[in-house]
């Protein structure tokens, strides 16, 4: 039996345990239908962004951990099941921790951790963490990225870059401890 559906021209035959299927656009409707996204080409790796991540990440266990400890010490204490304290020192501990980690984890927001340049160098792809340790890939034009040698330097340029967007996004890029993959190509766009 055939069947065929409308739209882009579809015909099916079912024989049994088999189905044959024959799929026909039209050109105007294939080109409408694939959008067009750039192959980009990988210029700078940091090898150390999950060490990073998982330390950001960090404040987030601690942050359930203390949810469940917390109310658990508090109704052990009042069943006289552990010491006076516990619910006081589970608080002060959760508390204390969470403002220790939230702190230590702050230099690691926007580490860039790859960069993709498109083979046309009218884009770039950055991949970069987040205040809680999650991957954000963005593109841009290559006309929001201002470039690096026309910034005031900085006492922190020893350790990471600060590139800057045109919309004020400020990243960190740690080219000391990172792998070039392509330097000709990286330079003639970031810089």
């Amino acid at each position: 039996m055939w069947r065929i559906e409308d739209s882009s021209i579809k015909i099916t035959r079912d024989e049994g345990a088999r189905v044959i299927s024959v799929l026909i656009r039209n050109n105007s409707t294939a080109q409408n239908s694939q959008t067009i996204t750039p192959k980009f080409e990988h210029v700078f790796a940091f090898p150390y962004i999950r060490n990073l991540a998982i330390i950001n990440r960090l404040k987030i266990y601690h942050f359930v951990g203390s949810c469940v400890i917390i109310p658990t010490c508090g109704v052990m204490e009042t069943l006289n099941a552990v010491a006076e304290s516990s619910f006081v020192t589970s608080v002060l501990i959760g508390v204390t921790g969470g403002a220790v980690l939230s702190l230590a984890s702050l230099p690691f927001k926007n580490v860039i951790g790859h960069i993709f340049i498109s083979e046309d160098n009218k884009s770039i792809k950055i991949s970069s963490l987040d205040f809680y340790g999650r991957k954000i890939d963005r593109i841009i034009r290559s006309e929001e990225w201002i470039p690096i040698l026309d910034l005031q330097p900085k006492n922190t340029d020893v350790l990471f870059l600060t590139p800057k967007l045109t919309d004020g996004t400020v990243y960190k890029l740690p080219v000391r401890f990172g792998i070039v993959k392509n330097q000709k190509k990286m330079s003639e766009v970031l810089e």
